[in-house]
């Protein structure tokens, strides 16, 4: 919970945790489960049970505790310190951002410190929380020796030998709980030693960052390399590359890295446009078609209409696309179980992130999917292919529509950036795919045979730049 103001004491903050109604925060989640822990530390000291009552109700009583203990420990983690409010992008964004960069920080005793967090935790972070868990430890076994200001509980009620099952994912506000004048100190003690946490909103508030989470619009461009099997004609079959530029609006649910750091739940879909440059391949092996340059050209130069889908998957590709509609309905639980994996790299999480200190890797085949309409304009696209009639001359220009699916395979993320509404990146993609002819008609010589025309296969390198604003 961030602090309201500079000044705050540490029994004035620990108050503010604890209050009914106030949001649910990693303080009074430990707190909740550190008193009941200590209850049930106090009824092993004070009465006469059977082994099997006096075995569970110890359970119970280190359950507690070791759940309470996760909380305590969020409270030495730089992303945590940083102080949570705002929706849950700008929360997790912050979160992200000063475990990774880290923060100075001061506890309420005065001690000042540099700490990082979680995943970029080091041993001397480890060390510093454990230094008060121990005092957290020592108040549960003092309590179950029957020692210490604990003994002076005033239990109200006996504790059950199950574990509390206040459930703090189900629960957005903190509920009433009796902190007396004996566990207000004990907890005041534990707190001490702990960062303060950084202002609320307001004049020394700490700078927020947004995660990719939510919806956005936003903005892509690529450059392509492309190595190709050939032309349309049946014998254009000498390999060649092209290379091209597009530009594409997109809008999108950002959902990246909502789990850890190798989750990809990200769904955008892209309209634009795209420009190919002529193809290496000639029209035929002639040296005088060779030297004529790009007009004889197997593959023209020429445009396209662009569209890219991404979208993570479950088992099959697009399968939470299909399922999603009935499942909303038949069964939400099982949806949201199955976006879940879905995002952490499928059931077989084999298209998880992999992230290095050099960027960020992933086998994203079946995820995302590109396809390119050419001569779906105005008109068609002129193409010379040879011709398949003996009786004709050497070429035959025709009319064509194609359309070019491409399928990611490996992409690379050298860096991303992100601010409170704003991210970029920058994405290597190695992709395969192929060009279908769709409609083909005979423009020159007139009533020439309608030429039968091959599928164009391709690998290529994909370098694209993507801008998003998030809302």
């Amino acid at each position: 919970l961030a602090t309201p103001r500079f000044d705050i004491t540490p029994e004035e903050y620990g108050a503010a945790c604890l209050s009914e109604g106030v949001e649910l925060n990693a303080m009074a989640a430990y707190s909740w489960y550190h008193v009941s822990a200590l209850e049930k530390a106090d009824r092993l000291s004070r009465e006469t049970l059977s082994p099997e009552e006096r075995s569970a109700l110890a359970l119970a009583a280190l359950a507690d505790e070791a759940f309470a203990l996760h909380f305590l420990q969020d409270a030495f983690a730089s992303g945590h310190v940083a102080g949570t409010w705002g929706d849950a992008s700008l929360r997790k964004g912050t979160h992200d951002h000063y475990n990774e960069a880290g923060l100075e920080v001061a506890t309420w005793t005065g001690e000042r410190m540099i700490l990082m967090g979680d995943a970029w935790m080091r041993h001397e972070d480890a060390e510093r929380a454990a230094v008060t868990v121990r005092v957290s430890l020592e108040q549960v076994l003092d309590a179950a020796r029957g020692e210490g200001p604990v003994a002076e509980l005033a239990i109200q009620g006996l504790p059950t030998e199950l574990a509390d099952d206040f459930n703090v994912c189900k629960t957005d506000t903190v509920p009433p709980r009796v902190v007396d004048d004996v566990t207000g100190p004990l907890l005041t003690d534990v707190l001490e030693d702990t960062p303060v946490p950084a202002l609320a909103s307001g004049l020394g508030q700490m700078p927020r960052f947004r995660a990719e989470l939510g919806t956005f619009v936003g903005v892509s461009s690529a450059i392509r390399g492309e190595g190709l099997t050939g032309g349309f004609g049946q014998d254009q079959d000498s390999p060649g590359a092209s290379g091209s530029l597009e530009i594409n609006a997109r809008v999108g649910l950002g959902l990246e890295g909502v789990m850890n750091e190798s989750g990809d739940g990200l769904v955008f879909l892209d309209l634009g446009i795209r420009q190919d440059a002529p193809s290496s391949v000639k029209i035929g092996s002639a040296q005088s078609l060779i030297d004529a340059g790009a007009i004889t050209s197997a593959v023209p130069g020429r445009g396209a209409l662009n569209v890219r889908l991404r979208m993570p998957f479950w088992l099959i590709p697009f399968d939470l696309l299909v399922a999603g509609p009935i499942l909303l309905i038949a069964s939400p639980t099982t949806l949201a179980n199955m976006a879940v994996a879905a995002g952490n790299g499928g059931l077989i999480p084999w298209q998880a992130g992999i992230a290095t200190s050099i960027g960020r890797f992933q086998f994203i085949l079946g995820r995302e999917i590109g396809a390119s309409f050419y001569g779906y304009g105005k008109t068609d696209d002129r193409v010379l292919v040879p011709s398949t009639a003996s009786d004709s001359l050497s070429h035959t220009l025709i009319g064509l529509r194609s359309i070019s699916f491409d399928f990611p395979l490996v992409e690379y993320r050298p860096f991303r950036t992100f601010s409170l509404d704003q991210s970029t990146s920058l994405v290597f993609q190695l992709y395969g795919g192929l060009e279908i002819p769709t409609r083909v008609n005979v423009v020159a010589p007139p009533g020439a045979t309608k030429p039968d025309l091959e599928t164009i296969w391709f690998v290529g390198l994909r370098l694209a730049f993507d801008w998003r604003y998030y809302w």
